[in-house]
């Protein structure tokens, strides 16, 4: 627990302190109420928020009615797999394999996020033991756009991070003792869940060295790496026998990194997210010693850099970092006495904060009434035009799913960008191409375009592959969604 000190110049009377701790309360539970309001809406969507839901649909389908989906790809088959096997394995017992729909993926992200939710608000208290950090930084983890984007969706975040940092609390609490070893099972079930979530066990390691518990550290990692070694054995020789499991869950995952890219952008947009916060949470890191809390705010300030330079990273990456931002900086807004001129200039502060966070480059991620309509057009479009279990390609596997076409590509855009590495050969796209073996193309590209240039966030089509899909096929139809990751919608037939 921190020690409130007992003074600071002009402190603020009693009244007006609480005063302003409900100020900031209430501001953060504005914001937090902004985004809660839309969770219901994102659940309800028939179709994807995204096209990572329609990808994992589409893989956990298959894995429930049986099919080898860690068989190696060929040419003509691939089954990306790319996240922790346990994520597909749950996943799997929770969709329909003839009816497939996002609801239940959804609904559980959803509960995963509520507990990171309360996670944050649990290291808050134990930092402080002061319920107005802990509910300040519980709302402040819920106020943040990119929480809800990520988190009410059918993707492997939420649940992953759930795990990883629950691990990471289990350190926390017995850090002191050999007791932290108990944050190894959890962490291993993370890692098996989304393999990418790497800051808990970095600042667990660290804080041992620094400690200079050198036994403890290497007990640590021999224990964690053992345990890692051991499911991969298991899921490898056991539960995908015959299969190529280790292909999938780590060498597709490695498509090219591009640290000038990732600094550009990526790294722009989450400076503006969390500029304030980091400065706010460094703060506090300074006036109080926390090694383990430091440890991990350092690790995911370093790594974050590197994972958004990854091609297909997004600002799901700055989850980790988030959160331990809420509760340092809950802890820094509540703890310490404060004139009231102070006082009210941090409330402007997180007011700008959260006001960044729930704007986040002004995209549209919540489905209009518009999308909904749309949504039902593409379904009529394919239904009719396209017999059931017709070989379809699309950047939106969900749709050619649920329409009832055969998706032998699940994932399009870590199956262009192999092939854009050199790990698959373009000549055997192109020949899919031309010979016209799909029914339907659907893309968010406009490959008409005489200006058509490489989007390094969309499939990697080069032009070889769209001038196979320009001389095969016509556009048949576009759909205007609102939606960001589906606007516009291209549905490509055959010539």
């Amino acid at each position: 627990m921190i020690e409130t000190p007992r003074s600071d110049s002009a402190a603020a009377r009693p009244a007006i302190r609480w005063l302003l701790r409900i100020l900031v309360i209430g501001l953060a539970a504005l914001f937090a109420f902004l985004q809660l309001s839309k969770w219901p809406g994102r659940v309800r969507y028939p179709g994807e928020l995204e096209s990572v839901e329609g990808n994992v649909l589409a893989e956990m389908t298959l894995l429930r009615q049986g099919e080898p989906v860690y068989a190696p790809a060929s040419p003509e088959t691939f089954r990306s797999m790319i996240y922790g096997p346990l994520y597909y394995l749950l996943g799997s017992r929770l969709v329909h394999p003839q009816q497939p729909t996002y609801t239940r993926l959804r609904m559980l992200s959803l509960v995963a996020t509520l507990a990171l939710a309360g996670a944050c608000g649990l290291l808050a208290w134990w930092i402080t033991e002061n319920p107005s950090a802990a509910a300040l930084s519980l709302l402040m983890f819920l106020a943040y756009r990119f929480v809800t984007r990520y988190g009410v969706t059918a993707r492997s975040d939420s649940v992953a991070l759930l795990l990883w940092f629950s691990a990471f609390l289990a350190a926390y609490r017995f850090r002191d003792s050999n007791k932290i070893f108990w944050s190894i099972p959890l962490m291993t079930l993370g890692a098996y869940y989304k393999q990418q979530f790497i800051v808990a066990p970095l600042a667990v390691f660290l804080f041992l060295v620094l400690e200079k518990r050198y036994r403890t550290a290497l007990q640590f990692a021999v224990l964690l790496g053992a345990a890692g070694l051991s499911l991969l054995a298991a899921f490898e020789l056991l539960v995908f026998r015959h299969q190529a499991f280790h292909l999938h869950f780590l060498a597709y995952n490695l498509l090219p990194f591009s640290l000038s890219e990732g600094l550009l952008w990526r790294l722009l947009a989450l400076l503006i997210l969390f500029l304030i916060p980091s400065l706010m949470a460094l703060r506090f890191l300074q006036l109080h010693s926390h090694n383990l809390l430091a440890c991990y705010f350092g690790c995911a300030m370093v790594l974050l850099p590197v994972m958004a330079s990854k091609q297909g990273s997004a600002l799901n990456y700055g989850l980790e970092l988030f959160l331990i931002l809420c509760p340092l900086v809950a802890s820094y807004l509540t703890i310490r006495r404060r004139t009231p001129e102070r006082a009210a200039a941090l409330i402007c502060l997180l007011g700008v904060a959260l006001w960044l966070g729930h704007l986040e480059g002004g995209k549209k991620f919540e489905p209009s009434p518009q999308d909904l309509a749309q949504e039902q057009a593409v379904q009529g479009f394919l239904r009719a035009n396209f017999p059931p279990h017709t070989p379809a390609l699309g950047y939106f596997t969900g749709d050619l799913l649920q329409a009832g076409l055969s998706t032998p590509i699940t994932d399009l855009y870590q199956y262009s960008w192999l092939v854009c590495k050199g790990d698959f050969k373009e000549e055997s796209f192109v020949a899919q191409i031309r010979r016209r073996r799909f029914g339907v193309i659907l893309l968010n590209q406009d490959l008409t375009s005489e200006n058509y240039v490489q989007d390094p966030v969309k499939p990697c089509l080069r032009e070889p592959v769209r001038q196979a899909i320009l001389h095969n096929y016509r556009l048949g139809k576009t759909f205007e969604f609102e939606l960001w990751d589906k606007r516009p919608h291209y549905a490509w037939v055959r010539r």
